[in-house]
């Protein structure tokens, strides 16, 4: 019989994989999670018949596509290209538990709370909840104010993989309208304090001058495309505030001196060839590492990687607004005023069926 790894006490994957082969575990996962999302799908459809929203009908979930085999190598600091830039103290591939995942919107924080307690009673989650890592991370029960707060749990589903009975961890979330609306606000922000490192390690220090934030070039374009539209969307919240204004404006200047849009080079190619043949807006793009956008206003992929060096700024004094700590401490004050407003959520009655009945003991 194949051996089976994992990590014991643990809350995490199984492979027949061994721990030495991390990319054939990537590979092996991916597959797995292939399996586990379908009956992640079965153990959704038994929930939405258990819980009812206040009208009586079922809560809906959304099905989420599987996480890439790019986006997995990555929390595992490993490059699938080169196996020299590896990196070390990255999570290993038995931690990665979201795969396969879904979510769950709410109206009201009492749903929510309701399906949350619901599930505590779930073979899928209790069968992990003696393990020494939490199978549940619950920012609501942490009283968390002012940031994006949600409720994920992992849960075991058992699969049939290479003949062998398989436990596979899927993610469950668990969230209200209010936040998932702000998430799409401000994720933008998220994303790029994700890149951020110091002396190696992933961790987002905005006043810390050994912390880099670093937009690889091959996705610098879709970052200032989301970026842009984060910038937008705060301006309409902002209301006047002066700090909020000067912090889009400092990222707006970014953007403006680091990257272009596709109308802007395929102008400038074409003023360079005089309507040669060589000046398409597909060559044009390339020249700066992306093939054309289908809209003319979107940023192209720039020639170089963009790079925020973080440091102490001073708001108060909005100096030197094209320096890495002005930026950095824009993105910072942006994420944190995004989910300022976003974290304020009804908490009315809401829930029928056997979860409200569970919630009520």
């Amino acid at each position: 019989m194949p051996i089976k790894y994992t990590r014991g006490e643990i809350v995490s994957q199984t492979t027949l994989t061994p721990p030495t082969d991390p990319r054939g575990q990537i590979d092996e996962l991916l597959e797995q999670a292939a399996l586990a999302n379908a009956k992640l799908q079965e153990f959704m459809r038994k929930l939405s018949n258990s819980v009812k929203n206040e009208q009586g009908k079922a809560i809906a979930y959304k099905r989420a596509p599987l996480k890439t085999k790019q986006r997995v190598a990555e929390k595992c600091g490993i490059d699938l290209t080169n196996p020299a830039n590896d990196k070390s103290g990255m999570k290993s591939p038995f931690e990665v538990k979201d795969i396969a995942r879904a979510t769950i919107v709410f109206t009201t924080v009492a749903q929510m709370l309701a399906f949350r307690d619901y599930i505590y009673h779930c073979e899928e989650y209790s069968s992990l909840k003696s393990k020494q890592s939490p199978a549940v991370k619950d920012l609501w029960a942490k009283g968390i104010e002012d940031e994006y707060k949600d409720i994920k749990f992992f849960l075991k589903v058992m699969i049939k993989y290479k003949g062998q009975d398989i436990p596979h961890i899927v993610e469950l979330q668990l969230n209200v309208s209010q936040m998932s609306r702000g998430k799409a606000y401000g994720h933008a922000f998220y994303n790029l304090s994700r890149l951020a490192e110091k002396e190696g390690k992933n961790v987002f220090l905005p006043s810390d001058v050994a912390c880099t934030i670093v937009v690889p070039t091959k996705i610098t374009g879709k970052t200032g495309n989301k970026l842009r539209t984060a910038i937008t969307q705060c301006r309409s919240l902002a209301q006047g505030d002066q700090e909020i204004m000067l912090a889009t404006n400092i990222l707006s200047k970014m953007l403006q001196k680091n990257l272009k849009m596709a109308q802007d080079v395929k102008k400038g190619a074409d003023d360079d060839n005089s309507g040669s043949a060589n000046s398409s807006s597909p060559a044009a793009a390339a020249a700066h590492g992306s093939s054309s956008p289908a809209n003319p206003y979107d940023y192209v992929n720039s020639a170089k990687p963009l790079t925020i060096k973080c440091g102490p700024y001073n708001a108060k004094k909005a100096e030197q607004q094209d320096s890495g700590p002005a930026q950095a401490w824009a993105i910072s004050r942006l994420s944190s005023f995004v989910w300022s407003h976003f974290t304020a959520c009804q908490a009315k009655p809401g829930v029928t069926g056997t979860a409200a009945n569970i919630h009520a003991n």
